[in-house]
């Protein structure tokens, strides 16, 4: 690989190392686009599957037994019917009307929460909004690799803790990344050498883990929070553009 390709995957690496454990996974969003800069769509999707799995991994490791398991009970199966429908509906459906609702939504929800914080959303604090917003995740993820906004409108409308935001998303993410990872595999899109390519990073994966996890434990919930809505209007803005 030339030295601008590797420079700028070891970029990414660092930037899903921090989002993944400081964020919960919330930048991850800019990485194959940033990837696509010096690599074809297919290779720069292929080479993010596993790191996301390393980022997976090292921040379930530093947030191990923080999640919330009711709440990872009552995701799960919204997200894998959001799989399984995206597949039914893959061919059909146009990804640039999917990416242009889910912008929609992110700068909404991040608005009303940043100038109307009075508004609630009560539907969402209920079974069916997990339902919806998880299988959401599932579909947007599945079709223009973008399933973090749905799960974090969710997570920053019932206001949990950092710790707990992010240990859940990793969870739910990790699930989510090994099934596609299991599909990619029998599809053959994952070669040995996109693997070591990936492993050769591990590094500065440790290190945007450990600089991430350092700035999770510095921000109080209020400020967290606001951070995620912030972030959830930087994402709408990005997919309007993209």
């Amino acid at each position: 690989m030339e030295l601008s390709v590797l420079l700028l995957i070891a970029f990414v690496v660092l930037l899903i190392g921090i989002s993944k454990s400081a964020f919960a996974g919330a930048l991850g969003v800019f990485a194959v686009p940033l990837l696509m800069l010096k690599l074809p769509a297919t290779q720069a999707i292929a080479i993010m599957l596993p790191l996301l799995i390393i980022a997976d991994a090292m921040s379930i490791r530093s947030f191990w037994r923080k999640w919330d398991v009711m709440l990872l009970k009552r995701l799960i199966p919204g997200a894998i019917l959001g799989v399984i429908f995206a597949n039914f509906i893959i061919d059909s459906i146009n990804p640039s009307y999917l990416r242009s609702i889910i912008a929609l939504l992110c700068l909404v929800f991040a608005l009303k929460n940043i100038i109307f914080k009075n508004i609630e959303l009560a539907f969402l604090k209920s079974t069916f909004g997990a339902y919806l917003m998880s299988a959401s995740s599932g579909i947007s993820s599945t079709l223009v690799h973008a399933g973090g906004p749905p799960l974090i409108m969710y997570f920053t409308a019932i206001k949990l803790p950092q710790a707990k935001f992010v240990a859940t998303a990793t969870a739910f993410f990790a699930i989510m990344n090994i099934g596609k990872l299991i599909g990619a595999l029998s599809f053959r899109l994952l070669s040995l050498d996109i693997i070591l390519s990936a492993l050769a990073f591990l590094p500065l994966a440790f290190l945007g883990n450990w600089i991430g996890v350092h700035i999770n434990k510095r921000l109080n919930k209020i400020l967290f929070l606001k951070i995620m809505n912030y972030i959830l209007l930087l994402l709408g803005l990005w997919l309007i553009i993209n």
